[in-house]
């Protein structure tokens, strides 16, 4: 998804969150930590969930900020919420389309206690990283909401840039079948699709028709290639004609 180096800027935005949230860790400590959990990000091997991904995410939390109660808190858990992308198990084609969030709410709970972040700002920041998978619809948390719509931001992007989102995604899963890929990848946009909506906050209401047109339109490509990549039924073998006995 480009802007794969990790521009110095990041780094900046990391620790001043960690200030804003009451932080009395060293700035050099700070710094360390901050350039541990960015060298994560930047994984060659993350086509999506890379360093552009995690700018997408911290962007849209700013431009939803006035509807957070805590923003620096939602940047500190947007940092974290795909820090762990692969827990070791199951198929790389499920994998490929989401983070772990549940391991990546421990990494940034253990963390944010590292830092001396105050017990309930760092159970805050995990807890904001363990619900993303909240329906939107019974989301009530105004934090949970911006970060979970800054998360699916990329959903409503222009068509050029959703098409090569998901190319990237596909990129993730290596060398996994086409077939089991794909399969996995219709489940998910269908789940969507079946969504009373996609986003949470009030601001992203004009992004809905967006987002279902895209994943409509890769949900029809993705059906069509699914039909291409398995191999054609053989033709039924035509009934055998036994002579009647004269």
């Amino acid at each position: 998804m480009g802007r794969s180096e990790t521009p110095e800027w990041l780094l900046a935005v990391w620790s001043r969150a960690l200030v804003e949230a009451g932080s009395p860790a060293p700035a050099g400590e700070i710094a360390r930590m901050g350039s541990k959990l960015l060298e994560r990000w930047a994984n060659p091997a993350r086509r999506f969930h890379g360093i552009g991904h995690l700018i997408m995410v911290l962007e849209k939390t700013d431009e939803l900020a006035q509807e957070a109660s805590c923003p620096c808190l939602v940047r500190l858990a947007g940092f974290y919420h795909g820090a762990i992308l692969d827990a070791g198990s199951g198929s790389r084609a499920r994998q490929a389309w989401s983070e772990d969030h549940a391991l990546s709410a421990d990494l940034a709970g253990a963390q944010m206690r590292h830092l001396e972040l105050q017990e309930a700002k760092a159970s805050r920041v995990r807890d904001l990283i363990v619900n993303l998978g909240a329906r939107p619809a019974q989301i009530r948390d105004p934090d949970l909401a911006v970060l979970c719509d800054a998360e699916r931001a990329i959903l409503a992007a222009d068509p050029r840039v959703y098409r090569a989102y998901a190319d990237a995604l596909r990129a993730e899963c290596g060398d996994e079948p086409a077939e089991a890929v794909l399969q996995a990848r219709i489940a998910v946009l269908r789940n969507w699709l079946g969504k009373d909506r996609l986003f949470a906050t009030a601001a992203t209401a004009a992004w809905e028709d967006a987002a279902r047109n895209n994943i409509e339109a890769e949900l029809a490509r993705a059906v069509r290639e699914l039909a291409a990549a398995r191999p054609p039924e053989p033709a039924p073998r035509p009934p055998e004609h036994r002579q009647m006995a004269e």
